[in-house]
C-alpha cells in the first residue's frame, strides 16, 4: 500500500508524463480489447446450443467438381438408418411465404424442418410445443414462430399458441415461438413441418441440408469414416447417382463463421502490433523518467533500499499506469466496438453478439497487468542499477544517461520502426489488393440497374404456365415505368448468394464413364434480361417472345461452355440438354462472376424462362442513362421503388417484395469482407506510424537535449549548422534503416500469413515494400528534423556557460 500511495504521488507530480502514457496505453489496450470481443462473439463463445460441440453439418461433396453441395434426400434416409454415429440427423430446406391479411404483403423467410430439428439442436419452444411425427407427414398447416418475428407481428403475446397466421394465403395455426437467442444471425421467421418421405428414393436431386448430433464420446473423424463407408455402399448401389460422392463433416461452429476465421486472427495479430508499439513508447518514456529520478533512487539505495525494493516500487508505478491505461482502454474498446460494427460487412456472422462481456473485460484486465509489466520491467531494472558516486556528488548537475540505457531505448525505437513496417506492410498489401478486385470486370453493368426479389405463392401459382404469365405482366409493366430501358428476370442472378446447379449433357456424344459429371450455373431467363443486366452478346442472338413454352427449345451458353465443349467449331446450332430436352443454342454471351469479383469463371447455362419457369425470381430493371451532348441527367435507380411496387401490385396485390436492391450494392457486399481487413488495417497501421514517428522523435529530441554540450562544443570549434544536422540525422537514420531491415525480414516472415486473403498481389509483392520503406523513412526523417532544427540553435556561450 505504501508503494500504491507513493506510485500515485509520483505520477500526480508529473501530469503531461501521466497523460501521455495513459492515453498511448488506452489506445493499445482498447484496440486489442475490442478485437478480441469480436474474436471471442463470433469464434470462441459457443453457440447457444446444449452441447453445441457435438453438433455438425453434414455435406455431400464430390471432387474436384463440387468442393461443397447439399444432400439428396434418397441419402439422408440411408444416413439416418445405417448409421450408429449419430444421437439424430434431421434435415432442413430455406424456404419463403408470402405473409398476407396483415396489411401490404410481406415474404418470409422460413425453412421447412423434419419433426427431430430443434431435438437434434436441443432446443425447446419458449412457448408452446414442437412439432410431431404425425404433423409432418400428414402436412398439417402448423408452424413454429422466431422470437423476432413473434415480438414484431404479435407484439410478444403469450396468448399467441393457438391463433392463425395466413402464410400463401392459408391458414396455418401456431403452435410455438423459439426462445430469443436460438440460431443466432439466422434471418428465419417461420419454421413449419416436413418428413420428406415422399423424396426418399431421390438420390440424385440435392437440395436438403442435414445437421446431426453426435453420440456422446464418438469424434468427427469416427462419424466421417463411417459415413464414408455407407457412402461407398451408396455408391455400389446407386451407380448412376452416388458414383464419386463423398461426405464431408463441419462443426456448426465452423459452418457458422465460414471463411471468416482468418481475416479476425489476422487483426487480432495488427493490433497486438500496435500495443507492442505503444508498451515501446510508454517504456522510452520510463527510461526518460527513470534519468531524471536518478538522485532520488541513488539517495533512496544510500538509505538502505535493496534492488529489489527499488524495482517493486518502479513496477508499481507502470502497473498502476497500465490500470489507468485498461479502463480508459474499456472505453476506448466500447467506442471501437461501434465504429467497427458500423464498418462491418452484413456477411459478418453472429455480428448481433458482439459485446463487451465478462470474457472481454477479463481479457482488458490481464492485458493491462501483463502490459505493466512488460513496458516496466526493463526500465525499473535499468533504473535500479545506479552509480552512488556518480549519481549524489555534484548535486547541481544534471545526470546524464548511460550508455546502456541509451542504447535499450534505440532498441526500442527500432523494435517500433520494424513493427510499424509489417503493419504499414499488411495494409499495403491488402490496398492493392482491394484495387486489384475493384478492377475487375463482372461481366455485367451494375450501374443504373434495381434487383427485385419474388417468391410466387405455389398455391396461387402453382403451374408452370401461371408462373410464366406472372413474370410476363409483371416485366412488361415494370419496362412501361417512365425512365425504365429494360426489365428482365431470371430466377437467380449474381452477386445475391443464390445458385442453381444443374448436370448437362451434349447429345450424340458418347456418355460418361460412372461418376463423372458436368455441371453448369443455370439461369431462366426472359427475353430482356442480358440487356437489363448488360450482359453483352457475342454471337448468335438473344431470347424473344417467340421463345414460349410451346416453341422450339433454346438455350445460350457462355463463353466458357462454348470454349470447353465447342473449342473448335461454332456453337451456334448446337444442342445442349439442361433440363432433361435437347435444346437448340441460339447464342453465346460474355461470362459473368456469379459468386465474387475474385471467383473463378465457371460455365454457364441460359433456357427462356416461358419455357423452364420457376416460382422464385429476380427481376432486373434498367433505367436510363445520360445521353452524350443531352441535357437530360437519366433517370436514377432509388427514385423507381414506387413506381415498381405499384407495378408489381398491379399484377397481383397480395405479391410480396421481398427487396429492391442496387445491383452496385450486390458487388459491393461481394467485396465487403476485403474492404472492411483493408479498412481496420489501415487504420491500425495508421496508428503505429504515429506513435513510431513520436518514438522516433522523443528520441531524437532526448538525445539532442543529452548531448547539448557536445553541440555547442562542435560550434566553437567550428562546426557549421549542416554539420549538426547531418550528425543528428547520420544517428536517427541509422535507427530508421536497422528499423527498417528488421521489420522487412518480419514482414516477408509474416505476410504470407495473408496469402488468402489477397487478390491478384503476392504477398512478397517488391511495390509494397519499397514504397512502404520509403514512406516510412520519409517520417521518420520529419520526426527527426526538429530536433535537428533545434540542434542547429544551440548558443555554445550558453552551451559551455553549464560546465
Amino acid at each position: 500500500m505504501r508503494d500504491l500511495r507513493y506510485a500515485v504521488r509520483q505520477l500526480a507530480k508529473a501530469p503531461g508524463f501521466t497523460a501521455v502514457a495513459v492515453l498511448t496505453l488506452a489506445l493499445g489496450i482498447g484496440a486489442c480489447t475490442a478485437i478480441f470481443s469480436v474474436v471471442n462473439s463470433v469464434l470462441l463463445r459457443p453457440l447457444p446450443y446444449p452441447e453445441s460441440d457435438r453438433l455438425v453439418v453434414v455435406i455431400e461433396t464430390k471432387l474436384p467438381e463440387i468442393p461443397q453441395f447439399s444432400v439428396a434426400p434418397g441419402n439422408y434416409f440411408d444416413w439416418r438408418e445405417r448409421t450408429t454415429s449419430f444421437e439424430q440427423l434431421a434435415a432442413v430446406r430455406e424456404f419463403s411465404y408470402s405473409l398476407t391479411g396483415a396489411g401490404e404483403p410481406v415474404r418470409l423467410e422460413a425453412r421447412r424442418v423434419t419433426p427431430n430439428y430443434f431435438a437434434t439442436l436441443r432446443i425447446r419452444p419458449a412457448i408452446g410445443r414442437d412439432f410431431t411425427a404425425e404433423e409432418a407427414a400428414a402436412k398439417s398447416n402448423v408452424a413454429i414462430l422466431s422470437h423476432g418475428f413473434w415480438q414484431r407481428q404479435f407484439g410478444g403475446r403469450r396468448e399467441v399458441i393457438g391463433e392463425t397466421v395466413r402464410l400463401d394465403g392459408q391458414a396455418f395455426t401456431i403452435i410455438g415461438v423459439l426462445p430469443e437467442r436460438f440460431s443466432p444471425g439466422s434471418t428465419t421467421e417461420v419454421y413449419t413441418p416436413v418428413d420428406y418421405t415422399e423424396d426418399n428414393k431421390n438420390h440424385g436431386g440435392h437440395y436438403i441440408s442435414v445437421v446431426g448430433r453426435l453420440k456422446p464420446g464418438v469424434t468427427i473423424e469416427q462419424a466421417r469414416s463411417e459415413l464414408a463407408l455407407i457412402a461407398a455402399g451408396l455408391a455400389k448401389q446407386h451407380a448412376d447417382t452416388n458414383t464419386g460422392w463423398s461426405i464431408k463433416l463441419v462443426p456448426v461452429l465452423e459452418a457458422t463463421v465460414g471463411d471468416v476465421r482468418p481475416v479476425l486472427f489476422s487483426l487480432l495479430g495488427a493490433v497486438g502490433f500496435l500495443l507492442l508499439i505503444a508498451c515501446a513508447n510508454v517504456a522510452n518514456l520510463l527510461l526518460v523518467r527513470a534519468t531524471a529520478r536518478a538522485k532520488e533512487i541513488a539517495l533512496r539505495t544510500a538509505l538502505g533500499a535493496s534492488r529489489l525494493r527499488i524495482v517493486r516500487q518502479l513496477l508499481t508505478e507502470s502497473v498502476l499506469l497500465a490500470a489507468f491505461g485498461g479502463l480508459l482502454g474499456v472505453l476506448v474498446a466500447q467506442w471501437g466496438m461501434s465504429v467497427l460494427l458500423a464498418f462491418a460487412p452484413d456477411t459478418l456472422p453472429r455480428a448481433q453478439e458482439i459485446a463487451l462481456d465478462g470474457r472481454a473485460l477479463g481479457f482488458a484486465c490481464v492485458l493491462a497487468l501483463v502490459t505493466g509489466i512488460a513496458f516496466g520491467l526493463v526500465p525499473a531494472f535499468q533504473a535500479s542499477r545506479v552509480n552512488l558516486n556518480e549519481a549524489l556528488k555534484d548535486g547541481g548537475r544534471g545526470t546524464s544517461e548511460g550508455g546502456r540505457r541509451q542504447r535499450l531505448r534505440s532498441g526500442l525505437v527500432v523494435a517500433e520502426v520494424a513493427i510499424a513496417l509489417i503493419l504499414l506492410v499488411g495494409a499495403g498489401l491488402l490496398f492493392r489488393s482491394f484495387a486489384r478486385l475493384q478492377e475487375v470486370d463482372p461481366g455485367f453493368r451494375p450501374d443504373h440497374a434495381l434487383a427485385i426479389d419474388l417468391t410466387l405463392p405455389l398455391k396461387k401459382y402453382g403451374t408452370g404456365p401461371q408462373q410464366a404469365a406472372f413474370v410476363a405482366e409483371a416485366t412488361a409493366r415494370l419496362a412501361a415505368i417512365p425512365g425504365v430501358q429494360f426489365a428482365g428476370a431470371a430466377q437467380i442472378v449474381p452477386f445475391t448468394g443464390n445458385d442453381y446447379n444443374l448436370i448437362y449433357k451434349i447429345p450424340g456424344r458418347p456418355p460418361l464413364p460412372p461418376g463423372q459429371i458436368q455441371g453448369t450455373l443455370y439461369y431462366a431467363a426472359t427475353p430482356d434480361y442480358f440487356r437489363a443486366m448488360g450482359i453483352p452478346l457475342l454471337r448468335g442472338r438473344l431470347f424473344t417472345a417467340a421463345d414460349a413454352a410451346g416453341a422450339p427449345r433454346v438455350a445460350i451458353i457462355n463463353e466458357a461452355l462454348a470454349k470447353l465443349q465447342f473449342p473448335n467449331q461454332d456453337p451456334i446450332g448446337q444442342r445442349i440438354n439442361i433440363t432433361n430436352a435437347d435444346s437448340e443454342i441460339i447464342g453465346v454471351v460474355g461470362d459473368v462472376k456469379h459468386y465474387r469479383l475474385d471467383g473463378d469463371t465457371r460455365v454457364q447455362a441460359y433456357e427462356p424462362f416461358a419455357q423452364v419457369p420457376f416460382n422464385f425470381l429476380t427481376v432486373v430493371v434498367r433505367t436510363e442513362t445520360a445521353k452524350p451532348g443531352s441535357p437530360a441527367a437519366g433517370v436514377s435507380p432509388a427514385a423507381l421503388p414506387a413506381a415498381i411496387r405499384a407495378a408489381i401490385y398491379g399484377v397481383d396485390k397480395d405479391q410480396p417484395i421481398a427487396g429492391i436492391r442496387p445491383l452496385t450494392s450486390l458487388v459491393a457486399n461481394s467485396v465487403a469482407r476485403p474492404r472492411f481487413a483493408m479498412f481496420l488495417f489501415g487504420v491500425f497501421s495508421a496508428v503505429a506510424l504515429l506513435l513510431a514517428a513520436i518514438g522516433i522523435y522523443g528520441v531524437m529530441a532526448y538525445s539532442v537535449t543529452q548531448r547539448t554540450n557536445e553541440i555547442g562544443i562542435r560550434m566553437a570549434l567550428g562546426a557549421q549548422p549542416r554539420d549538426v544536422l547531418r550528425l543528428i540525422f547520420v544517428q536517427g537514420g541509422r535507427l530508421v534503416a536497422l528499423g527498417l531491415a528488421g521489420g522487412v525480414a518480419g514482414a516477408l516472415l509474416l505476410t504470407r500469413f495473408l496469402s488468402s486473403m489477397l487478390f491478384g498481389v503476392s504477398a512478397h509483392d517488391p511495390l509494397t515494400f519499397v514504397t512502404i520503406a520509403g514512406l516510412l523513412a520519409a517520417i521518420a526523417a520529419l520526426a527527426c528534423l526538429l530536433p535537428a532544427r533545434r540542434a542547429t540553435r544551440v548558443d555554445p556561450v550558453v552551451a559551455l556557460r553549464s560546465e
